[in-house]
């Protein structure tokens, strides 16, 4: 049995408002691992470096998705082919998208704490393997994540952020203020009822439509909100589900009850689909990797990446 590793971000909501979080996890963790800090890339490098020496078998990230995206682009490159570690999601962050998806629930502290219980006690951990995406952009360098989008996804991100407080309480009302412009036709809905012309290529298929509202992919069930966008998403191994949102946001409004209760997507609604490697080409292409924001010239191409295992605490 390996070492548990634990990136701890400084800057994640939780621990900027539970500092002492993580002196909590490394007592906890006794002599069985180690936490690292790191709130930039060189420090990040480091820290997996570290974890890599180590040879540790679980990788718990106390950030939120965000910080999850960039520890496993991180880790991805310097295991180099080789197995992943077990992701902990340890729910950090401020969406915690990711953990909600797989149903952990509770403080960092108690999942934790319920981990090192199973691994004192020789039983083994309850895993769920699932497939990463690995966006390249431009035939550049890939990142690897769990939730890829374009379009009206990027539009709201970015008011989420101009509101300079990306809270789960901020980004909560600023959904329902969008779902209330989308029916009544106000200025937010506005803004993200523009349209993207994209030409998408899935396994070497043309799409039909060239025009999209989004363009989303995700190997985990939930986009964020409890909205399970991905339904499809398990439905084969080394596959992930793709949808590119063809309808207006009004109509998404109205058919948002039943996408987040993982109702599959209405021919009317989107177009969709599961894939190994999906390619969008249009101009100046933005998009994002688990709510990071990235950009693209001209191609941005979405594939199944390697597959890790994910801890299930209860």
């Amino acid at each position: 049995m390996g070492a548990v590793g634990i990136l701890n971000n400084p800057r994640a909501l939780r621990n900027r408002r539970r500092p002492e979080t993580r002196e909590r996890l490394r007592t906890l963790l006794g002599g069985e691992g180690e936490i690292v800090d790191a709130a930039t890339p060189d420090e990040l490098e480091q820290a997996v470096e570290t974890f890599r020496k180590a040879r540790i078998d679980v990788l718990g990230i106390l950030g939120g998705d965000g910080t999850t995206h960039l520890a496993l682009t991180a880790v991805t490159r310097a295991w180099g082919g080789h197995p992943l570690p077990a992701l902990l999601p340890l729910r950090g962050g401020g969406m915690n998208t990711v953990a909600r998806g797989h149903r952990i629930r509770g403080s960092p502290e108690r999942i934790l704490r319920e981990v090192l219980r199973r691994r004192r006690a020789g039983v083994p951990l309850r895993t769920v393997d699932r497939d990463l995406l690995e966006v390249t952009p431009d035939g550049e360098i890939p990142s690897h994540g769990f939730i890829f989008g374009t379009g009206a996804v990027v539009a709201f991100l970015d008011a989420c952020f101009r509101t300079g407080r990306p809270t789960p309480a901020t980004n909560a009302w600023l959904l329902v203020v969008a779902a209330v412009s989308a029916l009544w036709g106000g200025n937010f809905a506005g803004v993200l009822n523009r349209r993207e012309r994209l030409r998408v290529t899935s396994d070497g298929d043309l799409w039909p439509d060239e025009h999209y509202l989004a363009f989303l992919a995700g190997s985990t069930p939930q986009i964020g909100f409890g909205v399970r966008a991905f339904s499809r998403f398990d439905e084969q191994p080394g596959f992930f589900h793709a949808v590119g949102v063809t309808a207006g946001i009004r109509q998404v409004a109205m058919a948002l009850p039943a996408i987040h209760g993982g109702a599959p997507w209405r021919r009317r609604i989107a177009l969709d689909e599961v894939a190994r490697a999906v390619v969008l080409e249009g101009e100046s292409i933005r998009y994002t990797v688990d709510g990071d924001l990235y950009a693209a010239r001209r191609t941005v191409r979405v594939a199944t990446g390697p597959t890790l295992p994910i801890v299930l605490p209860w």
